[in-house]
């Protein structure tokens, strides 16, 4: 498998940055986990897969910020131990390959991401698109 650049695989990624690179989830607390099954209905044309929203607290960084990621069209799900706190060792993508078409051109590939587990939970899922929907500071509480 082959390991994803977030700044260039992740939509609005620029929004999550940290001095201008992808910021280190390391000790990341899970806020909000939220999945939805998507909506499929055929005769009218809509095709919407599962989704996963999820919000971290990057507490690691010298200024930490909460930041919200969207992944489309989920499947393979195997989520565990969720619980009162869910810190993450690490936030891992990497690529897998689908295939081709009939004509021989692939398939694009999935995603696939890991919630390496640090306490709490530990999630794993492949999806086709992963963005960035909210970046928010946190106010200093001194």
């Amino acid at each position: 498998m082959e390991q994803v650049d977030p700044i260039k695989h992740i939509e609005n990624s620029k929004l999550a940055l940290d001095g201008g690179q992808w910021p280190n989830f390391h000790d990341a607390e899970v806020h909000n986990l939220n999945i939805w099954r998507g909506d499929v209905r055929p005769e009218d044309n809509v095709w919407i897969g599962p989704v996963v929203e999820a919000s971290f607290e990057l507490c690691a960084l010298q200024y930490p910020y909460i930041v919200s990621l969207k992944f489309h069209d989920c499947e393979s799900m195997k989520l565990k131990e969720f619980n009162h706190q869910n810190a993450v060792y690490d936030l891992k993508f990497t690529l897998e390959d689908r295939g081709t078409l009939n004509n021989g051109e692939p398939l694009p590939p999935f995603i696939c991401v890991t919630f390496e587990q640090a306490f709490g939970m530990a999630l794993s899922f492949k999806c086709m698109r992963v963005e960035v929907v909210e970046r928010r500071e946190i106010e200093n509480k001194t």
